[in-house]
């Protein structure tokens, strides 16, 4: 029995955040700030507590965090990302559709 009034209060607690720190949209934007730079302790606070009540921005917050950590590493192996290079016939022929195409809009 204990147990259900816990997980019954920490819903309550749960809905009562929701209801009064900004919504998805508006943190979004914070939490892609916080993986870049410290932000300010307010912040920091209402991201958390939105973080506590969300989890969709949970994984979005992963995800950033993983986006991050992969392009930091490939950014310093070049090798990471193969370069390639359009064949001589390849760049013609989309030469010829681009004006082909102009040619059509005039």
């Amino acid at each position: 029995m204990p147990r259900s009034l816990t997980a019954k209060l920490k819903w309550q607690l749960i809905l009562a955040l929701a209801r009064r720190l900004p919504d998805c949209k508006t943190i979004t934007p914070k939490l892609g700030e916080s993986v870049d730079r410290r932000l300010s302790y307010r912040d920091r606070v209402i991201n958390r507590l939105h973080l506590f009540t969300c989890e969709a921005c949970r994984r979005y917050l992963s995800q950033i965090k993983f986006l991050h950590t992969a392009l930091a590493v490939a950014a310093n192996d070049p090798e990471t990302f193969p370069t390639a290079e359009l064949s001589s016939d390849a760049k013609e022929r989309i030469k010829k559709v681009i004006s082909s195409s102009i040619g059509n809009v005039f």
